[in-house]
């Protein structure tokens, strides 16, 4: 099953490339995605769309099969630690588009490995992708060590997914913010807001776009 709906994607299109959002072309050499796909991963998540000019134009991917496996490939071996990715191939306009979503990672910071064996970690920076030192390194290293202080509510946001879907489920999870409204009796604001923390720091996996959001433990 789709993530993305062909409207909610034309909608993302329309608003243009910014903190969350890429477009390519094609897909660049191997390092150039990696330093992507990283950024993403280490700043706030996003999505890379192959197949879409800079300013919005639909141009198709070239041979979609191939770029889903080497964006596989590229979040296998190009990054330290590895990372997932969800890929799906859109056809908009009769034109097929790689949807490449990448969500904040528990795992952060992942750095880029380069060929020559050195390596480099990168944050994303409005539309950009810019190498983190000092202070933005420090507390990327030190997300991944700290243990945080859930709330109550998200711990039984965390729970009830669980029981939901189990962990690793897959993005067609039935565990919604919705039904977890209607199960626990909370109010959506609140519920929803367990939600977007928990995901923030990388204890729930989210899928999909924000009307059709469904959530797996990591």
């Amino acid at each position: 099953m789709n993530s993305w709906l062909p409207s909610e994607l034309e909608e993302l299109i329309r608003l243009g490339e910014g903190r969350g959002v890429e477009f390519k072309r094609g897909l660049p050499r191997d390092e150039k995605t990696a330093r992507t796909l990283a950024a993403f991963a280490n700043t706030r998540g996003g999505v890379l769309l192959i197949g879409v000019g800079d300013r919005g134009e639909l141009l198709g991917a070239p041979k979609p099969a191939q770029t889903v496996q080497r964006l596989r490939a590229i979040a296998a071996h190009g990054l330290e630690p590895a990372l997932e990715l969800e890929l799906e191939v859109v056809e908009l306009s009769g034109l097929p588009i790689v949807v490449c979503s990448i969500g904040v990672s528990r795992q952060r910071p992942h750095t880029v490995v380069r060929a020559d064996g050195s390596s480099e970690t990168v944050v994303r920076a409005g539309s950009s992708n810019r190498a983190a030192d000092g202070a933005t390194l420090r507390a990327l290293r030190e997300q991944r060590t700290h243990k945080r202080s859930m709330s109550e509510l998200e711990q039984r946001v965390l729970e009830w997914v669980r029981r939901e879907c189990g962990d690793g489920a897959a993005c067609n999870s039935p565990a919604t913010v919705e039904r977890f409204c209607r199960a626990q009796n909370i109010g959506r604001q609140r519920a929803r807001r367990a939600f977007i923390e928990l995901e923030r720091h990388g204890d729930l996996v989210g899928h999909g776009t924000p009307s059709r959001r469904t959530y797996s433990v990591r």
